[in-house]
């Protein structure tokens, strides 16, 4: 299928399969998807000093809760952008439609791969704790050795595995 046969709202992934961002199946929805866009898609919307993906952020993040289930909830939790990209939050509260995407969106990811949506208390303060460490470690003091793209894609998707399996 060439791209003007695409319809408006159906995006071809890197795996090749075509997914509608606006009513979701579960079934069109793979972790090499989603890992291989989070690791291409930079935090602070590209302005950090050097890149650092979000596939990086959500391993952070799931480095730092405890259990299998809420690991791979904190793994997961931004997996939606791997379809929507990365808006900031300041910009995305301004977006009340781009939220409604997002959330069904999350509801089929969820489903997909058995978590918790919307996210528990414990990821949502994982992931503030991490945007904190992430503002002082990358913004302020420019600290950070961050993962080169391919290492982040591989280090989620075996992150991945090992939490299913």
């Amino acid at each position: 299928m060439e791209r003007k046969d695409i319809p408006d709202g159906i995006l071809r992934t890197s795996t090749g399969l075509l997914i509608d961002v606006f009513n979701p199946d579960p079934d069109c929805i793979l972790i090499e998807d989603i890992a291989h866009a989070l690791s291409n898609l930079c935090r602070f919307g590209g302005h950090t000093p050097r890149f650092y993906s979000v596939a990086e952020h959500s391993i952070r993040c799931a480095n730092l809760v405890p259990g299998r289930r809420r690991t791979l909830e904190a793994l997961l939790h931004d997996a939606s952008e791997a379809y929507l990209v990365d808006v900031p939050s300041p910009i995305k509260k301004f977006l009340p439609e781009y939220k409604k995407i997002e959330d069904n969106l999350m509801k089929a990811i969820s489903l997909k791969f058995g978590f918790q949506y919307p996210v528990s208390k414990i990821v949502e303060l994982a992931d503030k704790a991490m945007l904190e460490i992430e503002w002082q470690s990358l913004m302020v003091d420019n600290s950070w050795i961050t993962m080169p793209q391919e290492y982040a894609r591989n280090t989620f998707l075996d992150y991945y595995n090992f939490l299913t399996k």
